[in-house]
């Protein structure tokens, strides 16, 4: 419609406007009616009263048919304006006399009872009966003007309209300025209504009455400020749900890289079974697609099934079907391939009521298999006993805890008698048959919190926390008697051994586990100096005994030796032995002797010494420093060989120290090689193993010295790795008149060489040796006969009594060169 885009004020003033004219109109049509009314009253009024004149006028002369008097009177009549034609009629409707009209002509039709302004005949045509004394003696037709009556109602009709229209305008006007007055506040209203829409919540309608307006005016700046606090507590509500939002979304993430990065194995499931969640480990522990979200544990538990130990099924089953109420608990699963795997299981609760689950799998291999070396690396795998590096790990936190409480403790070192010839007579089977025995003879003395150790071959070591001397001496007592009552049998014959203890107490005998190792050590060789089956106990004044005295003093000495730098390297060439070219030098320590400069101590003086004492470890890093710094000093195609100990390989902390060292003198790792002796290598394989795999990660070659010392070694040779081996001497001295060395050489070298590994031949004295070896394909050697020991470093092969092996000879060695 065409008024719904107007403004309330021009609706109202519209619509009051309409309503007057309703009004004037009903009005004007009263007042016409009613002056219609008037004037048909008015003519009638003049018809009756003509009717009457004429009556009296012409009744007696129609009566008398005085028509000439008839005619006058007609004439007379119409002489009136009003009166536009007059024909008079007899009783017999026969015509009398007229005026104003044709007689010729008919005479319209009479007019009923109301008269018609409005038709174009501007005549009243009436009919009146002409009586006397009540007798009827005519009729009259009057024509009768309403000209006068047209214009007085057009008159009524103008003037209605004038005053109407000024009383319309004023009235217009006086709306107008009402529907303003009502109307401004409503605009206010209006215009502050359309603001707050458009967002401009500081919209405020001035109120300046106390009608309804005003108190709608009220009304709305109270809800408008109520309006504007409550969008500023969404507002602030809105920040807060976005930061929350934002938080929550940073936390998901975070959570989700969380378990996505863990790397145990994490399935959430719901409570119809179907997978919420599953991360990366989970996909790969179990090598299933990582799409699993919205599938149901039963599809993926075949796959998984599939994978496990068959008496490992049934917990992995029960996946599908797990309990609310079982108790959380870790079990244990084995793979196919080996692998161990923990799982665990976690009820998600809701309102009392289970709402799903998650399941947790770790492997655990690596953990299991860190766990085996660690307890392999302290421990000795013949007899389960701690080891050498074990019992120096728990003297010294005895040590510590003693020292804390201000005890004692006691350390007894006890070593086999006649286990030589034992093992001799019954080989090795016999040999580890009574080192377990007498392992279980002396665990079986001890109490709790005590140790036993196997320090290596057939020397075992006690530590009691808290014994005194003189109790020492009684469990020395019964150790001895525990061991002295073994009975063992050989080819029929029994077989018996005794032991020499040594004991040593903290604080009393020492203060250090270096010097309490000592100490014992040297009280163990006492006892045995006394006889076998025996034990003797440190005492102060050993110090100047023969026996004693050395082993003691050599730990001062060798500590002195280090502080003072009277350590030296000599280095003996190894030759490659089809031309004798020399490939690399071998390091051999020396100590100066403190007291007589010129003379040099070999290491077979103290080196047993500094192993018991824990001092090795100094001196191997010293070794190889000089032998890094004497590297860095010569030529690139020079190459060192250097011995490491065995309590030196026990050093985690080792490579890093190489590589530090190689890198801060910026020397080829690949110039460096590393001698490992046989006998540790084999006791503790796996340590052995993860010390060489470091090493060689550095770059460094690693060769097995003393190899075949006990011939169990090619058991290990693949597990240790090593790059070269080196045969035992014993093995190369009587090669020429000894048959059974010539095959026990030959078949090292074969199998070294299967297994891709090259071999060195030590202690080769003469060109006999020489040969043999060169013809049982050895690669390298080394020996007195090549070339002494001495400070400087050679590049050459020796001249004037060497000759290089022949074409000949050396199309015989074919692949073993």
């Amino acid at each position: 419609m065409v008024w719904a885009g107007w403004s309330l004020r021009r609706k109202l003033i519209a619509a009051c406007v309409l309503v007057e004219l309703a009004v004037a109109a009903l009005l004007t049509f009263g007042s016409i009616r009613l002056l219609q009314r008037t004037l048909e009253d008015q003519a009638r009024s003049d018809v009756r009263q003509v009717s009457a004149l004429l009556d009296q006028a012409i009744a007696a002369p129609l009566a008398q048919r005085d028509y000439a008097t008839l005619q006058q009177t007609l004439d007379l009549v119409r002489s009136d304006s009003a009166l536009v034609y007059l024909v008079l009629w007899d009783h017999r409707d026969k015509w009398v006399a007229a005026s104003g009209w044709d007689a010729a002509k008919p005479l319209p039709p009479r007019d009923g009872q109301g008269i018609d302004l409005q038709r174009a005949d501007t005549r009243l045509h009436l009919a009146v009966p002409v009586t006397m004394a009540g007798q009827l003696l005519g009729r009259l037709d009057v024509g009768m003007s309403t000209s006068g009556l047209r214009r007085a109602r057009a008159e009524f009709l103008q003037s209605s309209l004038v005053i109407g229209a000024a009383a319309l305008g004023l009235s217009v006007l006086v709306l107008g300025a009402i529907s303003f007055a009502i109307t401004r506040h409503l605009a206010r209203l209006s215009e502050a209504t359309q603001r707050v829409a458009a967002g401009d919540l500081d919209a405020h309608v001035p109120v300046t009455t106390k009608d309804e307006i005003g108190r709608l005016g009220v009304s709305f700046n109270a809800m408008a400020m109520a309006l504007k606090q409550r969008v500023a507590a969404l507002e602030e509500s809105e920040n807060q749900q976005r930061l929350h939002l934002k938080s929550a979304r940073e936390e998901q993430s975070r959570l989700v890289a969380l378990l996505g990065a863990m790397p145990g194995g994490i399935l959430f499931v719901d409570a119809a079974g179907h997978v919420i969640y599953a991360n990366a480990a989970f996909s790969r522990i179990w090598s299933v697609a990582e799409a699993l979200a919205g599938r149901t544990v039963a599809d993926i538990l075949p796959a998984m099934v599939r994978q496990v130990d068959p008496n490992d099924v049934a917990h992995l089953e029960a996946m599908a079907h797990p309990q609310v109420s079982a108790a959380v608990e870790s079990l244990e699963l084995t793979t196919l391939d080996g692998r161990i795997l923990v799982q665990r299981m976690q009820a998600v609760a809701q309102a009392g009521q289970g709402s799903g689950w998650i399941w947790f799998h770790d492997d655990v291999t690596l953990e299991r298999q860190i766990q085996l070396r660690a307890h392999q690396a302290l421990h000795d795998p013949l007899t389960r006993l701690v080891n050498r590096r074990g019992l120096y790990e728990t003297l010294q936190s005895a040590m510590s805890h003693a020292a804390a409480r201000r005890t004692g403790l006691a350390l007894l070192f006890v070593d086999l008698d006649d286990f030589k010839q034992a093992n001799d007579l019954g080989g090795h089977r016999l040999g580890d048959e009574i080192l377990v025995a007498v392992a279980r003879a002396l665990s079986s003395q001890m109490r709790r919190g005590e140790t036993v150790a196997r320090l290596g071959g057939d020397e075992f070591a006690l530590l009691c926390p808290g014994l005194a001397a003189e109790e020492a001496g009684a469990v020395a007592t019964r150790l001895v008697q525990a061991v002295s009552g073994l009975r063992f049998s050989a080819d029929g014959r029994e077989v018996r051994v005794g032991c020499s203890i040594g004991i040593a107490c903290y604080p009393n005998d020492a203060r250090t586990d270096d010097d309490l190792v000592a100490c014992a050590d040297s009280a163990m060789y006492q006892a045995k100096q006394g006889g076998k089956n025996g034990w003797a106990a440190y005492r102060s004044d050993q110090l100047h005994a023969a026996g004693g005295s050395s082993r003691v003093n050599w730990g001062q000495r060798i500590q002195r030796a280090l502080q003072d730098q009277r350590f030296v390297l000599h280095f003996q060439p190894v030759h490659r032995a089809v031309d004798l070219k020399v490939v690399h030098h071998e390091a051999l320590l020396r100590m100066v002797d403190e007291t007589d400069p010129g003379l040099l101590i070999a290491p077979g003086e103290f080196i047993a010494h500094a192993e018991q004492t824990g001092r090795i470890r100094q001196i191997d890093r010293w070794v190889f420093e000089a032998c890094i710094a004497r590297l860095a000093a010569a030529e690139p195609n020079i190459r060192i060989a250097a011995n490491m100990s065995a309590r030196t390989l026990e050093d985690e902390s080792f490579p890093g120290f190489l590589r530090a060292a190689l890198q801060r003198r910026d020397v080829d790792p690949r110039r460096l090689h590393i001698e490992l002796t046989e006998t540790f290598a084999i006791a503790d394989s796996m340590v052995a193993h993860q010390r060489i795999k470091a090493l060689r990660g550095l770059g460094c070659s690693v060769h097995l010295d003393d190899f075949g010392s006990g011939f169990r070694s090619f058991a290990h040779l693949k597990l240790l790795d090593v790059d070269t081996i080196k045969i035992d001497g014993a093995f190369v001295r009587d090669l020429p008149s000894d048959d059974g060395n010539r095959l026990f050489v030959a078949s090292m070298i074969e199998i070294a060489h299967q297994l891709g590994k090259s071999v060195v031949a030590e202690h080769v004295e003469d060109a006999a040796t020489l040969d043999i070896l060169r013809s049982l394909g050895v690669d390298l050697v080394q020996g007195f006969h090549l070339g002494r020991p001495t400070p400087g470093l050679v590049d050459s092969a020796p001249r004037g009594r060497l000759q290089v092996v022949s074409d000949s000879r050396r199309s015989q060695r074919g692949e073993g060169s």
